[in-house]
């Protein structure tokens, strides 16, 4: 259990990094820290590889052809913003591909807590068992 948890205090510590790196004020780091674990046990990091191989190739600045859906999961604006208004806030009115990775896998994983596979008809049926 220890080597867990030491894994998990050593994954939230790169996931603050890259948020404060994306400009995050000290109040939306702490919020972000309070808020991601809630969700995180909802897809395996394998399943949300699955899902963004899937969706954008790995790309976490993709941008669909039609220019509809944005980022590594393919978010629409409506959508992102939604989901953000709820869990991070201050993600509402920046593109998904804008984002930094951790907060694009957050953002997907709260998404997928409250919905399941149902945004991502297609690949959110191929993201494996836990």
């Amino acid at each position: 259990m220890p080597r867990c948890s030491h894994a998990w205090r050593m994954l939230l510590a790169v996931a603050a990094l890259a948020i404060m790196l994306s400009g995050c004020t000290s109040a939306q780091l702490a919020a972000f820290l309070a808020e991601e674990p809630l969700h995180r046990d909802v897809l395996t990091d394998r399943q949300l590889r699955q899902l963004r191989i899937c969706e954008s190739s790995d790309n976490y600045q993709a941008k669909s052809a039609n220019r509809l859906y944005f980022g590594a999961y393919q978010f629409s604006r409506g959508t992102w913003n939604d989901v953000a208004g709820r869990y991070y806030p201050w993600l509402s009115g920046k593109g998904p591909h804008k984002a930094s990775v951790a907060e694009q896998d957050a953002m997907t994983r709260a998404l997928w807590d409250e919905r399941g596979a149902q945004p991502w008809p297609y690949c959110g049926q191929r993201v494996g068992p836990r």
